[in-house]
């Protein structure tokens, strides 16, 4: 905790974070002598991520951005409500993510692996995982039949559904910056 605030009623306390996050204390009702009491303590707003954010995508069908940040997280966010959907944490960073057009499905790029994740109502839950190093970059097609995944200067090309490698393009000179598909997915 950075600093505390008193409401001039005396009925809330703010605090901040060292993480820039915001809460909020109802202190009405409250014994805060007693030590068997339980504080709830909530965010003012939807919790943002703490440092910067390595990737982002957004759905095409849906209202919905996802972003993976330094903090280890992977957010699901609404755009037109501003909320934050779904968020998950994993035990390390997250350097690129994609959305599926359905909004269904999302792919994860992390330093030893490629991960697939079903978007489920309330939690992302892992589909499968490819064994590609460092995926800095990753992008679905716009059907969402396919999907490509960067390592270094080699773009590999899955089919969604099955995982099947249908391609590696290696011919780079330099590590690749950006996937894109053209509009009929060729």
């Amino acid at each position: 905790v950075r600093s505390l605030a008193l409401s001039p009623s005396e009925e809330m306390l703010a605090l901040s974070t060292s993480t820039s996050q915001l809460y909020q204390m109802s202190l009405l009702g409250q014994d805060l002598l007693k030590p068997d009491e339980s504080l709830t303590v909530e965010p003012v707003l939807t919790q943002f991520h703490v440092g910067p954010i390595l990737g982002m995508d957004v759905c095409v069908r849906k209202p919905l951005v996802v972003t993976c940040g330094s903090d280890k997280s992977v957010r699901v966010w609404n755009y037109l409500e501003k909320t934050c959907e779904l968020c998950r944490f994993f035990n390390e960073e997250a350097y690129s993510v994609a959305f599926h057009p359905s909004g269904f499905h999302l792919i994860i790029g992390f330093s030893d692996k490629l991960r697939l994740m079903n978007l489920l109502m309330e939690d992302m839950k892992p589909y499968r995982d490819i064994a590609i190093k460092g995926c800095r970059e990753c992008r679905f097609s716009n059907g969402g039949q396919y999907f490509a995944a960067t390592s270094s200067n080699c773009i590999q090309v899955y089919k969604t559904y099955t995982c099947e490698l249908v391609r590696t393009l290696h011919d780079h000179s330099m590590k690749v910056r950006s996937v894109a598909w053209s509009a009929d997915d060729s």
